[in-house]
């Protein structure tokens, strides 16, 4: 089976590790134990463990397993490790101590051990002490502890001691086991203690939209009617008829001599009537 590419989240996890609590330092190779095993050379056998136990390597967690007698290995496979580095946010060394010393329990659990474990109404779950209680955690913190309760099948769950842990596991193999030194189970995923690591990163917040009630913006400015010059407009004039002036009013004396002139010629016109007469 060839070994899993490792995603580059993960890689760029195990090159530049965040920095941490001052005690954390690179374990180096990892010493033979007086339990007489090799932590990394017996998950070195099993590619599907590689992330694991190559952050075991990287902390003192290999160098604290191989120095005990009794002891078992909870193991996430490489897809659920690298899931967990690809949804958290950066592991502090200090989290990332705590996060895999919880999965080693200082007691020897096997397949045969979890399908005996107590069943029915009533039964309550095993609390078992990890790896992690032993680096003195503060008072009253449970994070060092676990619960393995039943499941169908002969299966069992771990979960985190502390109240509010975020994710629990169930026993999916057994891997390797030495009786009553060292046992390799595999869970289906890392058991996450509340507080050990941070959630996941929030997506940035959108970009700020101009409110449906933002001033609106002032019209622009009209120019200034200009002074318009008078229009004259063209009026067509109809013709119209001359009226003759009144002849002026008579004068007194004007009318007098009218009317002797009148008298006159009848006078005249009377004396050439006679005239005519007589000579008839």
């Amino acid at each position: 089976m060839a070994p899993p590419k490792l995603s580059l989240v993960v890689l760029l996890f195990l090159l530049f590790p965040a920095t941490g609590n001052a005690n954390v330092v690179d374990a180096g190779p990892a010493d033979a134990a007086p339990g007489g095993f090799n932590i990394t050379e017996i998950l070195g056998r099993y590619p599907e463990f590689r992330l694991f136990n190559y952050l075991l390597g990287k902390t003192r967690v290999a160098r604290e397993i191989n120095r005990r007698n009794s002891i078992t290995i909870l193991a996430p496979a490489n897809s659920d490790v690298d899931w967990l580095l690809r949804r958290s946010a950066r592991l502090p060394r200090a989290a990332l101590l705590e996060l895999l010393s919880v999965h080693v329990v200082l007691d020897y659990y096997d397949a045969a051990k979890l399908a005996a474990l107590p069943r029915g109404a009533g039964a309550r779950p095993v609390v078992a002490t990890t790896l992690y209680q032993t680096f003195g955690p503060t008072a009253g913190d449970k994070a060092g502890f676990l619960t393995i309760s039943p499941a169908p099948n002969g299966g069992a769950v771990f979960s985190s001691a502390a109240p509010g842990a975020l994710v629990t596991a169930t026993f999916k193999k057994a891997v390797t086991a030495r009786p009553y030194n060292i046992s390799v189970l595999q869970i289906s995923n890392f058991v996450v203690p509340p507080g050990v690591i941070t959630k996941p990163r929030a997506p940035p917040p959108p970009p700020k939209r101009m409110s449906s009630m933002a001033v609106a913006p002032s019209p622009a400015p009209v120019p200034a009617a200009l002074p318009c010059p008078p229009v004259t407009m063209p009026v067509e004039v109809e013709p119209t008829e001359e009226i003759p002036a009144a002849a002026p009013a008579p004068s007194q004396g004007y009318v007098v001599r009218a009317v002797m002139g009148w008298w006159s010629g009848v006078g005249m016109a009377l004396v050439g009537m006679a005239c005519v007469l007589a000579h008839l």
